[in-house]
């Protein structure tokens, strides 16, 4: 079929090519192909901002008979619906190319012929391919962009608020500026209209409005009655009415991109009334004038009175260290309900409380299955007997905290919230939790025992690192040497299966179902444990790590982020766990099973340093590596006569300890590079060639264990030490 196929395809190939004048020529074969504009100079160089363009095509089909090229600009003598061309349009072409003969095509640069239209957003081209003779190809037509017309992102905003105020809080939106440069997102923001309108019949034209930039106080870039307009390919501040009282009207410079450090604003509106409502619209701005489309949403006040807020907490001990007590990793609190006041003589319970973590410097939502939802904490406890049980009529409340990790020091926030949203007067606590049932066991700070057999270890909570960086990386040798330097030892493979399958886990992961019973574990370790997230920012950062992907015992990310170096049988090196890489064809279920491990190896060719022996018998032909003296030798091969010889190197590591011995077919060193492909197959090691080279005889492919030479980006370890 594929011969039938090609004959075909030349037969009508040389029909194309004939002189018969029977054969007619389509138009669409003395068409220009491929016409496209790119961001280039005349020295090769392109970047976001500058105006120089150029014009590229493939030539038609059909280059027989094939000319020039006639180039048009804007749309006066050719416009984008013409498809052929009169004499006098010819003769107002603004440039004409002569066929070059240059396989893969032509091109044009437009920058000196456009300078008069850079004012525009956009300009019409169109090109023509001429054929000396009657039969003619077809224009086409190409827009170049200039300006700016692009939106910067939508104004994503938050919001709380108090009795006679309101907080938004929003991201600096991104904006795209040169349509040639798609993923160039950090446009400068002229700034943000900004609308608000009381939904009650009130008068707010004498609100007071504070707006800051990551803290810094920028009100002096407020401006009231003013908004952003488009003016041309720029953008103006003008005045507004302030004549309706339900609606002031602002401004807010701001003139950054967005960036890595200042782009969170807030905008604070006091002077409000209590249980009121007020639509909030805010509109970004770009440098252009372009607009962001609006984004608005209405905001209630809430009442002037806060509700009662809970002192203290009741906690189940630990029999042990009579520290608050874990079930399942589970923290289960209890404390005294808060009370609205509603008018003189009304309490009623209050609609819901806020309980935040302190992580680091701030306070974050506590990590749960699902969102709690209305009533979730209608449910009333009494003490009784050294233990709470439901009561219709009980004084406390309770709630459970989830991926509680043993010994952990957790700083809680509480707040209650009534109907109108008044949250209380914060009230904060510290506790400290038992280490369960391997209490008595103490470790090295920063590591958590975990239970083998009949004995207990300490292991690195985290992966090794220091200043919240990770070290990646590193050779087996080097992990080794790191956890020795500190009396530690490099983990086991059997210690590292320990932590992995304690209280029976299958990925060294809390497994926690959802309210349907369901547990995930493939959007699990994705989401949380950085399994074949192709992120490796957060897999070197200690601060961007999701504290909620941790064992039972305590030790975090033993599924994903780094794979991790062990000490396998033999003190021969292997890799366990999985990685932020992504694999083609691989689950993330799969390479995060704890029972998978890695051994790093390269294909190597066979070799051998014997001479063949060639035996012919009729039209088949034998080999042998040792003399048959029954059998009659056509030819005797020797070394010389093989060309592939293998290149022999001893590996060193960067501090000079030696590896082991590595080898290369020459055919392969030569093709790939010589020396520069040997630095980016052993990534810095030293490497020392051994002369002289090795003759030997290539047989086929085996593996080559390259664990002690192996360095890789997505590679870490931790420490495992023993109990005090």
């Amino acid at each position: 079929m594929q011969s039938k196929l090609l004959i075909a395809f030349t037969f009508l190939a040389l029909l194309a090519c004939s002189d018969d004048s029977s054969n007619p020529t389509y138009p669409f074969e003395r068409t220009v192909l491929d016409v496209s504009i790119a961001k280039r100079c005349k020295d090769g160089s392109f970047a976001p901002g500058a105006n120089c363009y150029l014009m590229r095509w493939s030539h038609p089909i059909e280059k027989k008979d094939l000319h020039s090229y006639y180039v048009w600009l804007d749309t006066i003598a050719v416009k984008d619906s013409i498809q052929k061309v009169s004499q006098a349009q010819i003769d107002q072409a603004a440039a004409t190319i002569p066929y070059s003969n240059r396989n893969e095509g032509d091109s044009l640069d437009l920058t000196d012929l456009i300078s008069q239209y850079l004012e525009r957003d956009s300009l019409h081209i169109a090109i023509w391919a001429k054929y000396s003779g009657d039969d003619q190809g077809v224009v086409q037509h190409i827009y170049v962009h200039f300006g700016d017309d692009v939106r910067p992102s939508v104004v994503s905003f938050s919001d709380s608020a108090s009795a006679n105020t309101i907080w938004i809080n929003w991201i600096r939106p991104t904006d795209q500026r040169d349509f040639y440069f798609p993923d160039v997102i950090n446009g400068p923001i002229a700034g943000y209209n900004v609308s608000i309108k009381a939904e009650a019949n009130e008068d707010i034209r004498g609100l007071s409005v504070y707006a800051s930039l990551a803290g810094g106080s920028v009100n002096s870039n407020l401006l009231f009655f003013q908004r952003f307009n488009k003016d041309g390919r720029g953008v103006k501040l003008e005045e507004v009415s302030k004549s309706d009282p339900k609606f002031l009207r602002l401004a807010i410079l701001d003139g950054k991109s967005f960036n890595d450090d200042d782009n969170n604003w807030k905008m604070e509106i006091q002077g409000l009334k209590p249980e009121y409502s007020y639509s909030i619209t805010i509109t970004a701005y770009d440098s252009s004038g372009n607009s962001s489309s609006e984004e608005s949403r209405s905001v209630k006040t809430t009442d002037n009175r806060a509700p009662s807020i809970a002192n203290k907490f009741w906690l189940y001990l630990d029999s042990g260290d009579s520290l608050p007590s874990l079930d399942s990793n589970r923290l289960i609190l209890f404390w005294p309900r808060s009370l609205d006041t509603l008018d003189d003589k009304r309490l009623v319970d209050v609609q819901g409380y806020s309980i935040e973590q302190l992580n680091g410097k701030a306070w974050e939502a506590i990590p749960r299955v699902s969102a709690v939802r209305s009533g979730y904490y209608n449910a009333k406890y009494e003490l009784e007997n050294d233990s709470m049980k439901l009561a219709d009529n009980g004084s406390y409340v309770s709630d459970t905290l989830r991926w509680i990790l043993p010994g952990d020091t957790v700083i809680l926030r509480i707040r209650a919230i009534d109907s109108s949203g008044h949250y209380s007067k914060a009230w904060i606590d510290t506790i400290v939790v038992s280490k369960g049932a391997l209490w008595q066991y103490a470790c090295p700070q920063n590591f958590a025992p975990v239970k083998m057999d009949s004995t207990v270890f300490c292991m690195e909570k985290l992966q090794h690192g220091s200043n919240g960086k990770f070290e990646k990386n590193v050779l087996y040798i080097e992990a080794k040497n790191s956890c020795e330097a500190q009396g530690y030892r490099l983990c086991s493979e059997n210690e590292w299966n320990a932590a992995c399958h304690s209280r029976g886990s299958s990925y060294g992961i809390i497994e926690e179902k959802n309210e349907d019973g369901i547990f995930s574990p493939d959007q699990f370790l994705y989401l949380n444990c950085g399994v074949g997230t192709g992120d490796s920012l957060s897999a070197v950062n200690a601060a961007k790590r999701n504290k909620i992907c941790a064992s039972p015992d305590g030790i975090r990310d033993l599924p994903g982020q780094l794979q991790e170096w062990v000490i396998g049988k033999g003190d021969s090196a292997l890799l366990k766990g999985s990685s932020y890489a992504i694999f083609e064809g691989a689950s993330r279920v799969e390479l995060a099973q704890c029972r998978n491990r890695f051994t790093p190896t390269r294909i190597r060719p066979k070799y051998t340093t014997d001479s063949v022996y060639l035996y012919r018998t009729g039209s088949r032909i034998d080999t042998l590596l040792i003399r048959d003296s029954l059998r009659t030798v056509y030819a005797v091969l020797s070394l010389k006569d093989f060309k592939d010889t293998l290149l022999f190197y001893s590996l060193k590591s960067s501090s000079g300890e030696l590896l082991g011995e590595d080898y290369v077919n020459q055919a392969e060193y030569r093709r790939r590079g010589d020396t520069l492909w040997l630095k980016a197959l052993w990534q810095g090691l030293q490497y020392e060639f051994k002369e002289p080279p090795k003759q030997v005889l290539i047989l086929g492919d085996t593996t080559v264990n390259a664990s002690d030479f192996f360095l890789d980006p997505t590679v870490g370890f931790r420490c495992c030490a023993n109990t005090n």
